[in-house]
């Protein structure tokens, strides 16, 4: 990959899919939904969080910004805690995601 040049969109339909993408390719950044199927317990709607960790794990750094459609209290505070870049709630202007992206792409390549 050239400078500057950004890595191609890929789409995991799952936690199981997301995994096998993640560990042979590099990523300049990870959007994750809070809610997934695959891992975690369904109940509490925080796949996602579950996932994240999973992620680093791998020793993957790639900023990752989290969404969701839920509004509980927590989620987005438990999201960063846990090492995500930002945190969107959907339905989001795609603005604010335009801007979250630019700013995690220059947070990575400054880091």
């Amino acid at each position: 990959m050239a400078h500057g040049e950004l890595s191609r969109p890929r789409q995991a339909r799952s936690v199981a899919d997301a995994l096998v993408i993640l560990q042979p390719e590099r990523f300049d950044l990870i959007l994750l939904d809070m809610v997934m199927p695959g891992v975690g317990d369904p109940l509490l709607r925080r796949q996602g969080l579950d996932l994240l960790k999973r992620v680093r794990d791998l020793g993957v750094n790639a900023p990752v910004l989290m969404m969701s459609g839920d509004r509980e209290s927590g989620k987005e505070a438990d999201a960063l805690i846990q090492g995500a870049f930002g945190y969107l709630h959907k339905p989001f202007d795609v603005r604010e995601l335009d801007r979250l992206v630019a700013r995690a792409i220059a947070s990575a390549t400054r880091g």
